[in-house]
Formats: structure tokens, C-alpha cells, sequence
């Protein structure tokens, strides 16, 4: 059968805007939406691997939820039912920082990733909240719009986090994901960034350290290069149903809700051209609420689950990927 496949799938669960009305503390209904058809896919994920499926759960608990909701860890509250079930299954839950500020001048929301400070406060928030919660420390982060840098690191270090499941390779540096959107700071350039877990270098993250023994591994999201062929219509429906832009094409991550004709073909090419192949994606828990975003990822993951090669995916957490890959938490070599 060969060496196992692990396969990461994140889901980042957060309010369905991403600006929440302060004066209206909604419920998470993209949640609500998503977790039956995971815990519906879940045993087939199982029959077609072989293998126990675990999925990986990033919870919003910084001060945006506190301010919209009255408490940091409202989700995993309002949703212990469902949290409790995915820790029984072997789940990994973690925390999903964003630095959104609230503008009492402006009465608007900032992303204020340009003032470390306040992404730091983001951070311990987010883990102090998590640890009231599940009585232990946060082992996995991905920090929201993919921000990671020096200060990022260095405040995951001293927090004890384990995995940093942020790092989207290929994507280029920007303002801000939305140019409507408040932000402070520059969303880092990961151009340079490949795939394979690695031990970030001190001052300059997005280079490996392979003499480092500690510290937080660093596992980057899948990427591969993705055509435009045949998406003449899929930019039409596009333009229709989403507000994210062009099609991306060319080297970069790889999102499962985006068309599988880009998508599909960039996998099979990412896993052919790894030495030690694996595969990381995210998703945000309002996924289906989007018929475009929805339909593409119902594809894309029922697509991985008929590939021949799907005995040898083992649907994972951070924890087991490593070794997996041959790597050790307290070490070994990087892989790409």
C-alpha cells in the first residue's frame, strides 16, 4: 500500500462575518451548517482510509468575540455539545487569533495586525480562554488572515504552542483580504515559503532552522501550481456568488473551496512531486453557506475520498503528522 499520506483538515470556527454587529451576537450558523455534513463525511473518511479520521478545530476566542459576546470562549460554550463529541472522536481544537480592534471613534472594525502589541494581546487572550476551558494549554494555532511573523513566533514560544498551521505558501504580501476592510500592517509575503514542517529561523521566520530542537513547528497549508484551463464558466459563477476576486492560478495554496478542475489536478501535482507527501488545508466553518465556496468544497473533499490512492491518506492532527513524516516533536530533520 506505501508509506501513509496524513491529511490536516482545519476548520476555522468563527462568526459568519467577519465584522460582526456588535449589538447583535448571533449565533455561528455556518458552524451550525457545517458540523452535521463533517459528522455525517467522518465515517466515510474512515471507510475509505482505513483509518480513524481526525479532524482539527481552531476556535475564535480573542477579544472580538469577547467584545460581541460578553466572554472570549463563547463558541466553545454555546457549542460544548459538539466540542465534546470531537474530543471523544481524537480531534485536535485549538485557538484561531484574529486582531480585530473596535474603533470607538470610527465605531468600525480594525485589523490591527500593525500594532504587535495588541496581536499579542490577541494571542494570550485566545489561550487563556482556551486553557479555561480544557484545563490544559493550546498545542495548535493558525493565526487569522494567515498573519505570522517574529513577534508571532516568539509569542507562540513562550506560550508553549506546538504547531503553527498559519504559513500559506505562494501567496503574495497585501494591505488587507478585503480592501473595504480597516487593517494596520502588511499581510506577509510567503512566496519563498514551500511545503514541509520546519523549525523556524529566529528573526526571519520563513526560513528553516534545522539546528533548532525547540520551539514551535511551523507545518505549512498545501500548495501546487493550478492552471486556468476550463474555468471560462467558473468565472462567471465566480463573479456571481463570491466577492474573494480572480480565480488564483499559478503557484500557490491550495483551498478547497475553490474549483476543483484548479484544485484537483494542483494535488495530484503536490503529492507526486513531495519526497514525503502530505496535505494541509483550512477551511472557515461558514464554507456552505456560500453556494460557490460550499459546492466546491463538498467536491473537493468527496473527490480525495474515490482517488485510488485514498487508502493511504490518514486523516491526522499536527501530533501525528510528524512522525509520520519522520520527524520527531524534540527534533530531526526538516521535509520537503
Amino acid at each position: 500500500m506505501g508509506e501513509r499520506i496524513p491529511v490536516i483538515l482545519c476548520i476555522d470556527v468563527e462568526p459568519d462575518p467577519r465584522r460582526p454587529d456588535p449589538a447583535k451576537a448571533a449565533t455561528w450558523s455556518g458552524f451550525e451548517r457545517l458540523y452535521p455534513f463533517l459528522r455525517e463525511l467522518r465515517p466515510r473518511m474512515a471507510d475509505a482510509t482505513g483509518e480513524a479520521t481526525r479532524l482539527n478545530w481552531f476556535w475564535r476566542m480573542d477579544p472580538q468575540i469577547e467584545f460581541v459576546y460578553g466572554s472570549p470562549d463563547w463558541g466553545l460554550r454555546r457549542y460544548e455539545a459538539e466540542v465534546s463529541e470531537t474530543v471523544a472522536a481524537g480531534d485536535e481544537h485549538g485557538v484561531h487569533p484574529h486582531a480585530w480592534r473596535w474603533d470607538m471613534t470610527l465605531h468600525r472594525w480594525v485589523s490591527d495586525y500593525g500594532n504587535p502589541s495588541w496581536v499579542e494581546h490577541c494571542m494570550v487572550t485566545s489561550f487563556m480562554a482556551f486553557r479555561s476551558v480544557f484545563g490544559k494549554g493550546c498545542e495548535s494555532v493558525r493565526m487569522g488572515d494567515r498573519y505570522f511573523d517574529d513577534r508571532v513566533r516568539e509569542a507562540l514560544d513562550r506560550l508553549g504552542c506546538r504547531f503553527d498551521l498559519t504559513i500559506e505558501p505562494g501567496e503574495k504580501p497585501i494591505r488587507a483580504l478585503a480592501a473595504s476592510e480597516g487593517y494596520t500592517g502588511l499581510v506577509p509575503d510567503y512566496r519563498s515559503v514551500e511545503m514541509g514542517p520546519y523549525r523556524p529561523r529566529v528573526e526571519y521566520v520563513r526560513e528553516r532552522d534545522a539546528d533548532r530542537s525547540e520551539g514551535v513547528w511551523v507545518i505549512p497549508l498545501a500548495s501546487g501550481v493550478m492552471s486556468d484551463r476550463g474555468l471560462r464558466w467558473r468565472r462567471y459563477m465566480r463573479r456571481h456568488w463570491s466577492s474573494m476576486g480572480p480565480i488564483p492560478t499559478g503557484y500557490g495554496t491550495l483551498r478547497l473551496w475553490e474549483p476543483p478542475e484548479l484544485v484537483q489536478p494542483a494535488i495530484d501535482e503536490t503529492l507526486e512531486r513531495m519526497e514525503r507527501p502530505y496535505l494541509a488545508f483550512a477551511i472557515r466553518s461558514d464554507v456552505l453557506l456560500n453556494p460557490w465556496w460550499g459546492g466546491n468544497c463538498r467536491r473537493n473533499l468527496k473527490w480525495l475520498l474515490r482517488q485510488a490512492q485514498a487508502r493511504r491518506y490518514a486523516f491526522c492532527t499536527p501530533r501525528d503528522l510528524l512522525p509520520m513524516l519522520g520527524l520527531s516533536a524534540g527534533g530531526g530533520r526538516d521535509c520537503h
